[in-house]
C-alpha cells in the first residue's frame, strides 16, 4: 500500500512540476473527499462513509472515520447485503476498515485512493484485490477559505458541494467572490465539470467570471486537485496554488 500512495504522491508531484507548482506539501497531505457510495464494477458491494462530515473532512488528511459496507460477496463478513459497521483511519489517501465488533476485529478492507474516485483495495483473506468507484467526487467548495500560499488571495466559495463525473454537459453552478479585501469584495461566477473518468482529470471551473460582464474574467483553468487544494491561473496567466483553510471569522460574500 505504501508503494502506491508513494507513486500516487509522485505522479502529483511531477503534475505540479510541469505546472510550475512544485509544492511538496500537495504532495504529502493528500485530503481525498469520502462523501457518495463507492461501488465494485459489479456492484455487489458498496462502502459508505458515514462519520465525520463532508464538511469537516475535507480539512484534514488524517483521521477516524467509521463505514458501512453492503456486500452479497463476502467482504466484511456480509454476504446479505445487511450491512456491516465498520471503523477505521483514513490519511494520506490510506484507508483501513474494520468491523465495529468483535474488538480485536482485523481489518477487512484496506488500500488507498488513486485519484479523486477510484479507491484500489488489497487483497485479503479470501477477499481479491479490487476497485471501489464512485460517480461523484463531494468537493464542499463552500467549505472554509480558499487562501493562498503566499497569503495574498483569498476566495470564498457559495457552491458547489457536488459534482457528478462529467459525461459531456452536466455540469454544476460556481458562485462566490474574492474577499481579499474584505471591504472590497468581488463576486464572481462559472461552472465546475466533474471528474472525466476517460482522462483522469481532475474537477474543474474553466474560467471564473464577472457576473456583471461575463467578458472579464478573473482567473481561468481552476483545477479540484483534492480536497484541500484548488491550482489556478490568475487574469496574468500566473499559476496560483490555494488551500483550504478554516473560516472562524464566517466570511461571506
Amino acid at each position: 500500500m505504501k508503494r502506491k500512495i508513494h507513486a500516487l504522491g509522485l505522479a502529483v508531484a511531477a503534475s505540479l512540476a510541469a505546472c510550475g507548482g512544485g509544492e511538496l506539501l500537495a504532495v504529502l497531505q493528500i485530503v481525498t473527499p469520502l462523501g457518495g457510495a463507492w461501488s465494485n464494477a459489479g456492484f455487489t458491494t458498496t462502502i459508505q462513509f458515514t462519520s465525520p462530515s463532508p464538511l469537516v473532512q475535507v480539512f484534514a488528511n488524517k483521521l477516524d472515520i467509521t463505514a458501512t459496507v453492503n456486500s452479497t460477496d463476502g467482504v466484511c463478513g456480509d454476504t446479505l447485503n445487511n450491512g456491516v459497521d465498520l471503523v477505521g483511519t483514513v490519511e494520506n489517501g490510506a484507508v483501513a476498515l474494520r468491523p465495529v465488533a468483535p474488538a480485536n476485529a482485523t481489518n477487512c478492507i484496506q488500500g488507498s485512493f488513486s485519484d479523486l474516485r477510484k479507491l484500489d483495495t488489497v487483497a485479503l483473506g479470501a477477499q481479491p484485490a479490487r476497485s471501489y468507484t464512485n460517480s461523484r467526487v463531494d468537493v464542499q467548495m463552500q467549505a472554509g477559505l480558499w487562501i493562498s500560499e503566499s497569503g495574498t488571495l483569498t476566495l470564498k466559495f457559495n457552491e458547489p458541494s457536488s459534482v457528478d463525473n462529467f459525461t459531456g454537459a452536466n455540469t454544476e453552478p460556481v458562485t462566490g467572490c474574492d474577499v481579499t479585501v474584505p471591504a472590497a469584495k468581488v463576486n464572481f461566477e462559472g461552472e465546475m465539470r466533474g471528474f472525466v473518468v476517460a482522462s483522469l482529470s481532475r474537477p474543474l471551473i474553466p474560467e471564473l467570471v464577472n457576473p456583471l460582464n461575463p467578458a472579464q474574467k478573473f482567473f481561468t483553468q481552476v483545477e479540484f486537485v483534492d480536497g484541500a487544494t484548488l491550482r489556478l491561473l490568475n487574469a496574468g496567466g500566473v499559476l496560483v496554488t490555494l488551500k483550504r483553510q478554516p473560516n472562524p471569522g464566517n466570511v461571506t460574500c
